[in-house]
Protein backbone atom coordinates (compact mmCIF):
# COMPACT_ATOMS: atom_id res chain seq x y z
CA UNK A 1 0.00 0.00 0.00
CA UNK A 2 1.34 3.19 -0.96
CA UNK A 3 0.28 6.70 1.02
CA UNK A 4 1.04 10.09 -0.03
CA UNK A 5 0.44 13.54 1.35
CA UNK A 6 -2.22 11.64 3.89
CA UNK A 7 -4.25 9.58 1.12
CA UNK A 8 -4.13 5.75 0.00
CA UNK A 9 -2.51 6.48 -3.34
CA UNK A 10 -2.29 2.77 -4.53
CA UNK A 11 -3.01 -1.12 -2.86
CA UNK A 12 -1.87 -4.15 -4.52
CA UNK A 13 0.31 -6.94 -4.26
CA UNK A 14 3.73 -6.19 -3.50
CA UNK A 15 5.07 -7.74 -6.91
CA UNK A 16 3.14 -5.62 -8.48
CA UNK A 17 3.06 -2.44 -7.07
CA UNK A 18 5.73 -0.15 -7.71
CA UNK A 19 6.94 1.82 -4.78
CA UNK A 20 8.74 5.30 -4.93
CA UNK A 21 12.19 5.33 -4.72
CA UNK A 22 11.90 7.80 -2.44
CA UNK A 23 8.76 5.93 0.14
CA UNK A 24 9.98 5.32 3.56
CA UNK A 25 8.94 1.74 3.84
CA UNK A 26 7.60 -0.27 6.71
CA UNK A 27 8.18 -4.12 6.64
CA UNK A 28 4.85 -6.29 7.33
CA UNK A 29 6.21 -9.41 7.92
CA UNK A 30 3.92 -10.64 11.23
CA UNK A 31 2.27 -7.76 10.92
CA UNK A 32 -1.33 -7.08 9.82
CA UNK A 33 -2.14 -3.41 8.34
CA UNK A 34 -5.45 -2.35 9.80
CA UNK A 35 -8.36 0.63 9.45
CA UNK A 36 -7.48 3.35 12.09
CA UNK A 37 -9.84 2.32 14.73
CA UNK A 38 -12.96 3.91 16.18
CA UNK A 39 -14.26 4.14 19.51
CA UNK A 40 -18.22 5.27 19.02
CA UNK A 41 -18.50 6.13 22.86
CA UNK A 42 -15.66 7.99 23.67
CA UNK A 43 -16.65 11.24 26.51
CA UNK A 44 -12.65 13.03 25.37
CA UNK A 45 -12.47 14.77 28.80
CA UNK A 46 -8.67 16.50 28.17
CA UNK A 47 -5.87 16.89 26.39
CA UNK A 48 -4.34 14.20 27.44
CA UNK A 49 -6.86 11.84 26.26
CA UNK A 50 -5.34 12.36 22.68
CA UNK A 51 -1.86 10.92 22.53
CA UNK A 52 -3.20 8.18 24.89
CA UNK A 53 -5.86 7.26 22.73
CA UNK A 54 -3.63 7.48 19.70
CA UNK A 55 -1.38 4.67 21.61
CA UNK A 56 -4.64 2.50 20.99
CA UNK A 57 -4.82 2.90 17.26
CA UNK A 58 -7.90 5.21 17.88
CA UNK A 59 -7.83 7.42 15.23
CA UNK A 60 -11.36 8.88 15.47
CA UNK A 61 -13.95 8.69 18.00
CA UNK A 62 -17.58 9.91 18.81
CA UNK A 63 -18.06 11.99 21.36
CA UNK A 64 -21.57 11.75 22.57
CA UNK A 65 -21.83 14.39 25.14
CA UNK A 66 -19.51 16.16 27.02
CA UNK A 67 -18.57 20.06 28.40
CA UNK A 68 -19.70 22.16 25.41
CA UNK A 69 -16.77 25.15 25.38
CA UNK A 70 -14.09 22.75 25.73
CA UNK A 71 -15.28 20.60 23.20
CA UNK A 72 -15.58 23.59 20.70
CA UNK A 73 -12.16 24.72 21.89
CA UNK A 74 -10.42 21.29 21.29
CA UNK A 75 -11.53 21.06 17.82
CA UNK A 76 -10.49 24.47 16.98
CA UNK A 77 -7.04 23.71 17.90
CA UNK A 78 -7.17 20.67 16.43
CA UNK A 79 -7.93 21.90 13.08
CA UNK A 80 -5.27 24.45 13.64
CA UNK A 81 -2.81 21.93 14.24
CA UNK A 82 -2.38 22.50 17.91
CA UNK A 83 -3.32 19.90 19.57
CA UNK A 84 -2.07 15.94 19.21
CA UNK A 85 -5.95 14.55 19.03
CA UNK A 86 -7.55 11.74 16.84
CA UNK A 87 -10.56 12.77 14.33
CA UNK A 88 -13.35 13.98 17.31
CA UNK A 89 -17.39 13.91 15.68
CA UNK A 90 -19.36 15.44 19.08
CA UNK A 91 -22.67 15.11 19.76
CA UNK A 92 -24.64 17.47 21.88
CA UNK A 93 -26.05 15.90 24.89
CA UNK A 94 -29.43 16.91 25.88
CA UNK A 95 -31.16 16.67 29.25
CA UNK A 96 -33.94 17.21 31.66
CA UNK A 97 -33.97 19.14 34.74
CA UNK A 98 -33.27 16.77 37.81
CA UNK A 99 -31.10 15.30 40.82
CA UNK A 100 -30.02 12.65 38.48
CA UNK A 101 -29.14 14.84 35.27
CA UNK A 102 -26.16 14.85 32.96
CA UNK A 103 -23.25 16.47 34.22
CA UNK A 104 -22.86 17.92 30.69
CA UNK A 105 -24.01 19.14 27.97
CA UNK A 106 -27.60 21.17 28.05
CA UNK A 107 -30.72 20.61 30.31
CA UNK A 108 -33.88 21.78 29.16
CA UNK A 109 -36.80 22.37 30.72
CA UNK A 110 -39.34 22.22 27.98
CA UNK A 111 -40.04 21.25 24.87
CA UNK A 112 -39.18 24.80 23.18
CA UNK A 113 -35.89 24.91 24.56
CA UNK A 114 -35.00 21.39 23.52
CA UNK A 115 -35.79 21.68 19.76
CA UNK A 116 -33.45 25.58 20.34
CA UNK A 117 -30.50 22.61 21.86
CA UNK A 118 -31.31 20.92 18.67
CA UNK A 119 -30.48 24.15 16.81
CA UNK A 120 -28.06 25.25 18.79
CA UNK A 121 -26.12 21.79 18.34
CA UNK A 122 -26.43 22.29 14.25
CA UNK A 123 -25.18 25.37 14.55
CA UNK A 124 -22.31 24.66 16.75
CA UNK A 125 -20.62 22.10 13.76
CA UNK A 126 -21.83 18.61 16.04
CA UNK A 127 -22.41 15.71 13.93
CA UNK A 128 -25.53 14.46 15.78
CA UNK A 129 -27.31 15.41 19.41
CA UNK A 130 -27.72 12.45 22.16
CA UNK A 131 -30.69 12.23 24.49
CA UNK A 132 -30.62 11.68 28.51
CA UNK A 133 -32.34 9.64 30.83
CA UNK A 134 -34.22 12.47 32.33
CA UNK A 135 -35.48 14.28 29.34
CA UNK A 136 -39.24 14.22 29.54
CA UNK A 137 -40.68 11.47 26.97
CA UNK A 138 -42.86 13.64 24.95
CA UNK A 139 -40.10 16.05 23.88
CA UNK A 140 -38.43 13.49 22.31
CA UNK A 141 -39.80 13.30 19.06
CA UNK A 142 -39.99 17.15 18.41
CA UNK A 143 -36.66 17.43 18.96
CA UNK A 144 -35.83 14.02 17.25
CA UNK A 145 -38.25 15.54 14.25
CA UNK A 146 -35.86 18.81 14.10
CA UNK A 147 -32.77 16.97 14.43
CA UNK A 148 -33.23 15.19 11.23
CA UNK A 149 -33.94 18.09 9.32
CA UNK A 150 -31.29 19.43 10.39
CA UNK A 151 -29.34 16.03 8.85
CA UNK A 152 -27.91 15.34 12.88
CA UNK A 153 -28.11 11.85 14.10
CA UNK A 154 -30.27 11.09 17.00
CA UNK A 155 -28.93 8.89 19.49
CA UNK A 156 -29.00 8.38 23.41
CA UNK A 157 -30.43 6.61 26.79
CA UNK A 158 -33.89 5.86 26.74
CA UNK A 159 -35.72 8.60 29.20
CA UNK A 160 -37.26 6.45 32.48
CA UNK A 161 -40.46 6.18 31.58
CA UNK A 162 -40.12 5.23 28.24
CA UNK A 163 -39.16 1.89 26.48
CA UNK A 164 -36.62 1.56 23.71
CA UNK A 165 -39.39 0.57 21.08
CA UNK A 166 -40.76 4.29 22.06
CA UNK A 167 -37.90 5.99 21.87
CA UNK A 168 -37.60 4.10 17.58
CA UNK A 169 -40.19 5.25 16.23
CA UNK A 170 -40.02 8.74 18.15
CA UNK A 171 -37.17 9.27 15.74
CA UNK A 172 -33.97 7.52 17.60
CA UNK A 173 -31.61 6.42 14.89
CA UNK A 174 -29.32 4.44 17.28
CA UNK A 175 -29.86 3.44 20.89
CA UNK A 176 -26.85 3.54 23.37
CA UNK A 177 -25.96 0.83 26.10
CA UNK A 178 -27.11 -2.64 25.85
CA UNK A 179 -28.69 -2.75 29.10
CA UNK A 180 -30.93 0.31 27.72
CA UNK A 181 -32.58 -2.21 25.13
CA UNK A 182 -32.92 -4.87 27.31
CA UNK A 183 -35.17 -2.68 28.78
CA UNK A 184 -38.36 -3.22 26.59
CA UNK A 185 -38.53 -6.30 28.41
CA UNK A 186 -38.26 -4.65 32.21
CA UNK A 187 -41.44 -3.87 34.41
CA UNK A 188 -43.10 -0.31 34.59
CA UNK A 189 -40.91 0.24 38.05
CA UNK A 190 -37.54 -0.40 36.47
CA UNK A 191 -38.36 2.01 33.38
CA UNK A 192 -39.86 4.36 35.14
CA UNK A 193 -36.05 4.71 37.41
CA UNK A 194 -33.72 3.55 34.38
CA UNK A 195 -31.95 7.16 34.62
CA UNK A 196 -31.05 5.57 37.97
CA UNK A 197 -29.38 2.91 39.47
CA UNK A 198 -31.92 0.32 38.11
CA UNK A 199 -30.68 0.43 34.76
CA UNK A 200 -28.30 -1.76 36.22
CA UNK A 201 -29.88 -2.72 39.64
CA UNK A 202 -32.88 -3.78 37.56
CA UNK A 203 -31.03 -5.64 34.65
CA UNK A 204 -29.42 -7.89 36.74
CA UNK A 205 -32.09 -8.50 38.16
CA UNK A 206 -34.33 -9.67 35.36
CA UNK A 207 -32.31 -9.69 32.15
CA UNK A 208 -31.31 -13.47 33.06
CA UNK A 209 -35.04 -14.30 32.82
CA UNK A 210 -35.54 -13.05 29.45
CA UNK A 211 -37.08 -15.01 26.42
CA UNK A 212 -35.20 -13.26 23.44
CA UNK A 213 -37.29 -15.04 21.21
CA UNK A 214 -40.43 -13.91 22.23
CA UNK A 215 -42.24 -10.57 23.01
CA UNK A 216 -41.35 -7.42 23.59
CA UNK A 217 -37.65 -8.42 22.63
CA UNK A 218 -38.95 -10.11 19.48
CA UNK A 219 -41.43 -7.16 18.53
CA UNK A 220 -38.88 -4.90 19.37
CA UNK A 221 -36.00 -6.85 16.94
CA UNK A 222 -38.31 -6.04 14.40
CA UNK A 223 -39.14 -2.45 15.25
CA UNK A 224 -35.28 -1.94 15.02
CA UNK A 225 -35.31 -3.61 11.96
CA UNK A 226 -37.80 -1.45 10.12
CA UNK A 227 -36.82 1.40 11.15
CA UNK A 228 -32.73 0.20 10.57
CA UNK A 229 -31.92 1.72 14.17
CA UNK A 230 -28.28 0.82 15.11
CA UNK A 231 -26.72 -0.11 18.58
CA UNK A 232 -23.62 0.85 20.39
CA UNK A 233 -23.88 -1.78 23.11
CA UNK A 234 -20.83 -1.02 25.21
CA UNK A 235 -21.12 -4.70 26.51
CA UNK A 236 -17.79 -3.78 28.26
CA UNK A 237 -19.78 -1.49 30.46
CA UNK A 238 -21.95 -4.52 31.37
CA UNK A 239 -19.03 -7.09 31.98
CA UNK A 240 -17.23 -4.54 34.40
CA UNK A 241 -20.61 -3.98 35.71
CA UNK A 242 -22.01 -7.26 36.56
CA UNK A 243 -18.71 -9.82 36.24
CA UNK A 244 -15.99 -8.84 38.31
CA UNK A 245 -16.18 -9.46 42.08
CA UNK A 246 -15.74 -6.37 44.10
CA UNK A 247 -11.60 -5.78 43.75
CA UNK A 248 -11.31 -7.50 40.75
CA UNK A 249 -9.75 -6.35 37.90
CA UNK A 250 -11.92 -6.29 34.74
CA UNK A 251 -10.41 -8.16 31.54
CA UNK A 252 -11.23 -5.01 30.06
CA UNK A 253 -8.04 -3.86 32.12
CA UNK A 254 -5.73 -7.03 32.28
CA UNK A 255 -3.61 -6.71 29.50
CA UNK A 256 -2.65 -3.45 30.86
CA UNK A 257 -1.77 -4.51 34.38
CA UNK A 258 1.72 -3.49 35.70
CA UNK A 259 1.95 -1.10 32.73
CA UNK A 260 0.08 1.93 34.12
CA UNK A 261 0.83 4.34 36.81
CA UNK A 262 -0.52 2.64 40.40
CA UNK A 263 -3.05 4.64 41.11
CA UNK A 264 -4.69 4.51 37.51
CA UNK A 265 -4.56 0.90 38.14
CA UNK A 266 -6.20 0.71 40.84
CA UNK A 267 -9.11 2.92 39.78
CA UNK A 268 -9.88 -0.15 37.67
CA UNK A 269 -9.85 -2.50 40.31
CA UNK A 270 -13.34 -1.77 41.70
CA UNK A 271 -15.16 -4.70 40.38
CA UNK A 272 -18.50 -5.15 39.31
CA UNK A 273 -21.03 -2.91 41.41
CA UNK A 274 -22.44 -4.29 44.67
CA UNK A 275 -24.99 -7.19 44.16
CA UNK A 276 -28.12 -6.24 46.06
CA UNK A 277 -28.75 -8.87 49.24
CA UNK A 278 -31.42 -10.91 47.57
CA UNK A 279 -29.11 -11.77 44.50
CA UNK A 280 -25.62 -13.42 43.90
CA UNK A 281 -23.22 -12.21 41.54
CA UNK A 282 -24.15 -15.68 39.50
CA UNK A 283 -27.25 -14.01 38.75
CA UNK A 284 -25.62 -11.03 37.63
CA UNK A 285 -23.11 -13.18 35.27
CA UNK A 286 -26.48 -14.61 33.71
CA UNK A 287 -27.68 -11.62 33.35
CA UNK A 288 -24.62 -10.20 31.12
CA UNK A 289 -24.69 -13.72 29.48
CA UNK A 290 -28.04 -12.63 28.33
CA UNK A 291 -27.40 -9.22 27.47
CA UNK A 292 -24.56 -10.74 25.00
CA UNK A 293 -26.95 -13.30 23.72
CA UNK A 294 -28.80 -10.45 22.85
CA UNK A 295 -25.95 -8.54 21.13
CA UNK A 296 -25.50 -11.55 19.13
CA UNK A 297 -29.18 -11.74 18.14
CA UNK A 298 -29.10 -7.86 16.84
CA UNK A 299 -26.15 -8.41 14.81
CA UNK A 300 -27.60 -12.00 13.44
CA UNK A 301 -30.49 -9.50 12.47
CA UNK A 302 -29.03 -7.09 10.29
CA UNK A 303 -29.46 -4.77 13.06
CA UNK A 304 -25.65 -2.12 12.49
CA UNK A 305 -23.33 -2.42 15.59
CA UNK A 306 -21.03 0.13 16.32
CA UNK A 307 -18.31 -0.28 19.07
CA UNK A 308 -17.76 2.00 22.17
CA UNK A 309 -16.12 1.98 25.57
CA UNK A 310 -18.01 4.99 26.86
CA UNK A 311 -14.21 4.57 29.39
CA UNK A 312 -11.22 5.73 28.70
CA UNK A 313 -10.55 3.67 25.88
CA UNK A 314 -8.59 0.49 26.69
CA UNK A 315 -11.79 -1.44 26.76
CA UNK A 316 -11.90 -1.06 22.99
CA UNK A 317 -10.53 -4.09 21.97
CA UNK A 318 -12.00 -6.17 24.79
CA UNK A 319 -15.46 -4.80 22.94
CA UNK A 320 -14.84 -6.60 20.33
CA UNK A 321 -13.69 -9.79 22.06
CA UNK A 322 -16.94 -10.13 23.42
CA UNK A 323 -18.49 -9.32 20.14
CA UNK A 324 -16.08 -12.38 18.32
CA UNK A 325 -16.94 -14.34 22.12
CA UNK A 326 -20.74 -13.84 20.96
CA UNK A 327 -20.52 -15.13 17.75
CA UNK A 328 -19.11 -12.04 15.51
CA UNK A 329 -16.20 -12.97 13.19
CA UNK A 330 -12.95 -11.18 13.88
CA UNK A 331 -13.74 -9.02 10.55
CA UNK A 332 -17.59 -8.44 11.22
CA UNK A 333 -15.89 -7.53 14.75
CA UNK A 334 -13.33 -4.92 13.30
CA UNK A 335 -15.76 -3.51 11.03
CA UNK A 336 -17.66 -2.54 14.32
CA UNK A 337 -14.91 -0.48 15.19
CA UNK A 338 -13.87 0.67 11.47
CA UNK A 339 -16.12 1.06 8.56
CA UNK A 340 -19.71 0.86 10.39
CA UNK A 341 -18.61 3.87 13.06
CA UNK A 342 -17.38 6.05 9.89
CA UNK A 343 -21.35 5.31 8.83
CA UNK A 344 -22.83 6.33 11.82
CA UNK A 345 -21.38 9.70 11.02
CA UNK A 346 -21.17 9.84 7.38
CA UNK A 347 -17.50 10.16 7.20
CA UNK A 348 -17.37 6.81 5.55
CA UNK A 349 -16.44 8.00 1.85
CA UNK A 350 -13.26 9.07 3.12
CA UNK A 351 -12.21 6.99 6.45
CA UNK A 352 -12.92 3.63 7.98
CA UNK A 353 -11.32 1.51 5.45
CA UNK A 354 -8.32 0.86 3.29
CA UNK A 355 -9.49 2.05 -0.08
CA UNK A 356 -7.74 4.32 -2.70
CA UNK A 357 -8.48 7.65 -2.47
CA UNK A 358 -9.25 7.88 1.34
CA UNK A 359 -7.46 9.39 3.89
CA UNK A 360 -4.42 7.06 5.74
CA UNK A 361 -5.58 6.19 8.84
CA UNK A 362 -4.00 3.58 9.44
CA UNK A 363 -2.41 1.23 12.31
CA UNK A 364 0.33 -1.82 11.73
CA UNK A 365 -0.34 -3.98 14.33
CA UNK A 366 1.88 -6.75 15.28
CA UNK A 367 0.34 -10.50 14.84
CA UNK A 368 -2.99 -11.18 13.10
CA UNK A 369 -6.46 -9.87 13.99
CA UNK A 370 -8.06 -12.23 11.68
CA UNK A 371 -7.44 -14.94 13.70
CA UNK A 372 -6.93 -13.26 17.44
CA UNK A 373 -9.18 -9.94 17.80
CA UNK A 374 -6.94 -9.13 20.44
CA UNK A 375 -3.76 -8.65 18.70
CA UNK A 376 -5.49 -4.99 17.94
CA UNK A 377 -3.70 -4.13 21.15
CA UNK A 378 -0.19 -4.52 20.07
CA UNK A 379 0.20 -0.94 18.00
CA UNK A 380 3.44 -0.73 16.49
CA UNK A 381 2.61 2.29 13.99
CA UNK A 382 -0.19 5.03 13.32
CA UNK A 383 -1.05 6.96 10.76
CA UNK A 384 -3.23 9.64 10.89
CA UNK A 385 -3.23 13.04 8.96
CA UNK A 386 -0.52 12.29 7.11
CA UNK A 387 1.65 11.91 9.73
CA UNK A 388 3.68 8.96 11.38
CA UNK A 389 3.13 7.94 14.84
CA UNK A 390 5.65 5.31 16.94
CA UNK A 391 3.16 3.49 18.78
CA UNK A 392 5.34 2.91 22.28
CA UNK A 393 6.75 6.72 22.21
CA UNK A 394 2.99 7.48 22.25
CA UNK A 395 2.53 4.79 25.15
CA UNK A 396 5.33 6.14 26.74
CA UNK A 397 4.14 9.80 26.57
CA UNK A 398 0.77 8.40 28.01
CA UNK A 399 2.19 7.43 30.90
CA UNK A 400 2.69 3.68 29.92
CA UNK A 401 5.83 1.96 30.98
CA UNK A 402 5.34 -1.12 28.39
CA UNK A 403 3.61 -2.64 25.54
CA UNK A 404 0.44 -4.87 26.98
CA UNK A 405 0.75 -8.17 27.15
CA UNK A 406 -1.10 -10.25 25.48
CA UNK A 407 -4.48 -11.27 26.88
CA UNK A 408 -4.93 -15.10 25.93
CA UNK A 409 -6.92 -16.59 22.96
CA UNK A 410 -10.35 -15.42 23.66
CA UNK A 411 -11.39 -14.05 20.08
CA UNK A 412 -8.69 -16.60 18.53
CA UNK A 413 -10.51 -18.33 15.77
CA UNK A 414 -10.12 -22.36 15.60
Amino acid sequence: MIVDKGLIVSVGAAASTPVPASAQVFPGDGKTLVPGLWDSHQHVNDDFAGPFLLSLGITSARDPGNDVQLTLARAQRRAEGKLLSPMIYPSLLIDGAGPNSAQFGVVVRSEQEAVEAVQKAKGEGYTGIKFYGTLNPAWVAPAAAEAHRLGLHVHGHVPAGMRPSQAVTAGYDEITHIYFVMMEAMPDSVVATSNGINRFEGIGRYAKDVDLNADPIKALIATMMAHKTTCDPTLVVAEVVFVPENGDLSPAYAPYAGTLPPATERSFRLGGYTVPKDLTREDDRKSFAKLSALVSLMHDSGIPIVAGTDGSGLELVRELELYVAAGFTPATALATATIASAKLVHAESTTGSIRVGKRADLVLVEGDPSRRIGDLRNTRVVMMGGQLMDADALREASGFSSRPRMAGVLGETK
